[in-house]
């Protein structure tokens, strides 16, 4: 979806914000960065898309499930503009500073020591923690979807929160049809390709490849996304890296197990020797 121009935005007569830049586009939804002028001074980001937009509001209507959970990103509330007499559905989002886990992963200069992705990792599983434990399957777990944020002024000390639930899954919705692909590929489980099964396990396999890309700086499959595919719907799992600590391997076994029911859930992996020590 392509960018929207810059200028002041009055909403309502307590309600006028200023655009200051683009901070990311996707398919379906462009996201800024925006300076509240009315009624309390604030940066903010403001994820639009064309009005109906299903995922913006099934985002909103999520997020508001987690208000003051410091490991998702924070939504404050939706809105409608009209622009060009195009209709838009807007989410005011929680501005996070520090760019995303991709863009940490390059600012490490392409891997993460294994020391660091161990206490990511924790961090990750405390957002999925909550998620799991309301009956959500996040579904796109990727270090783009991963908000980095800083937490003193010298930008060394950060902070992780799950952010984009446009492809959730929530409670009582029904499996995808066999072969409707939920989430980005490379990180999808083999039972969520090859049967449209989406349970939490989907989001400890995504996991798993999160913390492969941290650790090698390389995507989890090392392919294209049309081999990445292929392979997800195979029995194989993407590659342990060798020179990682016995407890880093053992936990990427229990995260890529194939068999979705003996994979560990959020609440194991929370006590494993890789994360708690």
């Amino acid at each position: 979806m392509e960018s929207r121009p810059m200028g002041l935005f009055r909403i309502d007569q307590n309600l006028e914000f200023v655009k200051l830049e683009n901070l990311g586009e996707g398919t379906f939804a462009v996201v800024d960065l925006v300076k509240i002028i009315k009624p309390v001074p604030a940066l903010l980001a403001v994820k639009s898309s064309p009005s109906p937009s299903s995922s913006i509001r099934k985002e909103c209507r999520i997020l508001r499930n987690f208000l003051g959970c410091p490991s998702i990103v924070q939504c404050h509330g939706e809105f409608m503009t009209i622009e060009h007499d195009v209709e838009y559905d807007n989410l005011f989002l929680e501005y996070v500073s520090g760019g995303n886990l991709l863009d940490l992963i390059y600012r490490y200069g392409g891997k993460i020591p294994e020391s660091d992705v161990r206490r990511y990792t924790m961090m990750l599983l405390e957002g999925l923690y909550f998620v799991h434990k309301k009956g959500y399957v996040h579904c796109d777990i990727k270090p783009e979807n991963v908000l980095v944020c800083p937490l003193d002024e010298s930008g060394s000390c950060f902070t992780l929160k799950l952010a984009d639930f446009g492809s959730a899954k929530e409670p009582g919705e029904q499996d995808p049809k066999r072969g409707c692909v939920r989430g980005t590929a490379p990180y999808m489980s083999p039972e969520s390709m090859k049967h449209g099964q989406i349970t939490g396990a989907l989001d400890i396999w995504s996991l798993g490849c999160v913390v492969v890309e941290m650790l090698t700086g390389l995507h989890p499959w090392e392919s294209s996304e049309d081999s990445a595919t292929s392979n997800a719907c195979s029995r194989d799992t993407p590659a342990i890296p060798r020179d990682i600590s016995a407890a880093g391997t053992d936990f990427l076994k229990k995260c890529f197990d194939t068999d979705p029911h003996q994979r560990w859930t959020v609440d194991k992996l929370l006590w494993h020797p890789f994360v708690f020590s």
